[in-house]
């Protein structure tokens, strides 16, 4: 006695054929009831004389998989049939999650999804992780949808830290190597070299002359300054086609990334297309020309071409320096303005709330070069997501003794592995590397985006904390043995995972509408919390672990390890 439609969807199209639009919306019990299975609550505050409400109501109680209506002062008690139970349950506990039913919220559209987005200069730590795990999950729900999605990023390799990696690689006398030590993960080699550079710099002004230490802090603006030191002509080199500076530049680049690969698989995150800042330059060099000619973009005195915003958070936007070596400002202006295969698709950016001035400052940029205002301007949409800190310190890529992911994850799986009551997760979830990336990815993704999080490794391994480690416990928790058939379709708690089901849908719906899978994610979490909370029986976690690994599937948690 399945239903044609989903049972929420039902609710939703409720006499919209008529035109009267929806009068009646589902809802859940937060906890099982032996009474009803779904709350209707009126939109109407005056249902019990409003003639359409009442006769929608009556629609409802005709129909198969309706076993009775009871009205209340708050709206109306809805008991579904026996019959809908045992075919739903019965489909559930064979492992049919109805992904099929799924793909229809997104058939036929097209999505870019670009996040990762990181420096080819140092490995990535647990700041990169929250940008991971948002992006990896929106593209997962969307791919569940149905449809088509690209995993894309761009990678700065072209800007003042390149520099300074690649001067902190010569500085080390190892940059003839083919490769780093074998034991030695080449992203950290690399980031390393880096931080020991900017750390034993100086810090000059425009000029190129000054004194005192170099301050680790933001790249975006220590590459403005023209320093004419080791990273600068490395810079210069590379871009005048010198062939020793070109080696350098392409091995730092490729023992970055390849140790970034590494860190991004063992989170079962792969990407689609790559694409390079230094791609663009020739793209950056004409957007300059044009706008100096055109009268957007003036250079100062010191030679830095800016772009007036008149905006008071920032009044001047740096596109190229003195040297003519753009920012990545301009780096990231060239590659949205190109827009390298984004044709007739919905495009998304994830990054943190510190980008939310350059983007507002690019789009305006944007506007004014492109025809018509900007109409078709990449990306559609950006999502900011707030910084993560540790005892209230924001992490940043600057940031010197960031925890790495690779730590974390490494840690993590240490700890699984030592505690013996983990066997059974194991057995089940594979690998404690495996699990390890979904618990470190699931921490993220069901927290409302814009605040900051506070984050400490050891929340990964307590439930109060950690809503990715709930989700790896309730997946891998068995439940007792199984009752009779009659006994099952009248038991509250199998009637109640049964109906759970449902919603899934409800919220992979938010998702691609509102590009946000945190709705899914959080009903994922309650789920599991609510299965965890005592013992239940073989049947009920069998509909569960359906669920669950639906869920998983739709949060990007399954590809981990």
């Amino acid at each position: 006695m399945l239903m044609n439609t989903n049972l929420f969807d039902y609710f939703e199209d409720l006499s919209r054929h008529g035109g009267a639009g929806t009068h009646w919306a589902a809802r859940t019990p937060l906890r099982p009831s032996d009474r009803f299975d779904v709350k209707l609550v009126p939109r109407s505050p005056g249902w019990q004389r409003d003639a359409a409400s009442l006769d929608a109501l009556e629609r409802v109680a005709r129909e198969p998989w309706v076993e009775q209506l009871v009205r209340t002062d708050g709206g109306v008690e809805l008991r579904l049939a026996v019959g809908w139970i045992e075919a739903a349950g019965g489909a559930l506990q064979e492992g049919d999650g109805s992904e099929q039913q799924l793909t229809d919220l997104a058939y036929g559209q097209r999505f870019s999804v670009q996040f990762w987005d990181a420096n080819a200069t140092k490995a990535l730590h647990v700041g990169h992780l929250r940008n991971l795990a948002i992006g990896n999950a929106l593209a997962a729900a969307l791919t569940q949808a149905g449809a088509r999605v690209e995993r894309r990023s761009l990678i700065s390799d072209a800007g003042r830290s390149m520099g300074e990696a690649m001067a902190g690689v010569m500085k080390s006398g190892r940059h003839a190597q083919a490769w780093p030590d074998k034991n030695e993960k080449s992203d950290h080699f690399v980031g390393c070299c880096y931080a020991d550079y900017v750390a034993g710099g100086r810090s000059f002004n425009g000029n190129g002359n000054g004194d005192g230490p170099a301050v680790a802090g933001d790249s975006l603006t220590r590459e403005l300054d023209v320093r004419n030191d080791d990273a600068d002509d490395l810079l210069r080199r590379v871009l005048a086609g010198d062939r020793q500076a070109l080696e350098l530049w392409y091995k730092t680049r490729a023992w970055v990334i390849a140790g970034q690969r590494k860190t991004l698989q063992r989170l079962g995150i792969a990407f689609d297309r790559v694409f390079f800042e230094s791609d663009f330059l020739a793209d950056a060099a004409e957007l300059m020309a044009n706008g100096l000619r055109d009268g957007l973009l003036h250079r100062r005195r010191d030679g830095v071409v800016i772009y007036p915003t008149e905006r008071e958070d920032f009044d001047e936007f740096p596109l190229v320096r003195g040297d003519e070596l753009p920012t990545q400002h301009m780096r990231a202006l060239a590659y949205w303005m190109a827009a390298p295969g984004l044709e007739g698709m919905t495009s998304v950016q994830v990054c943190g709330s510190e980008w939310v001035s350059h983007v507002t400052c690019r789009r305006q940029l944007m506007g004014q070069l492109m025809p018509e205002g900007g109409r078709g301007m990449h990306p559609t949409s950006d999502i900011f997501h707030g910084m993560v800190s540790r005892q209230k310190r924001a992490i940043t890529s600057s940031e010197e003794g960031a925890l790495l992911i690779d730590e974390l994850t490494e840690w993590l799986q240490a700890q699984i592995e030592a505690d013996p009551e983990n066997e059974q997760l194991l057995g089940r979830l594979g690998s404690a590397e495996r699990v390890a990336g979904q618990v470190a990815l699931g921490f993220f993704v069901p927290r409302p985006v814009t605040p900051r999080v506070d984050f400490q490794p050891e929340k990964l391994l307590d439930m109060r904390e950690s809503p990715g480690w709930e989700i790896a416990q309730a997946r891998a928790r068995e439940g007792r043995a199984a009752t009779g058939t009659d006994e099952l379709v009248h038991d509250p708690d199998y009637r109640f995972a049964v109906v759970q089901s449902e919603l899934h849908r409800r919220h992979l719906r938010i998702a691609v509408e509102r590009l946000d899978p945190g709705p899914l994610a959080r009903y994922v979490v309650h789920l599991a919390r609510w299965y965890l909370e005592q013992e239940r029986s073989e049947p009920v976690q069998r509909v569960v672990h359906t669920l669950l690994e639906r869920g998983a599937q739709g949060l990007g948690l399954e590809g981990a390890g």
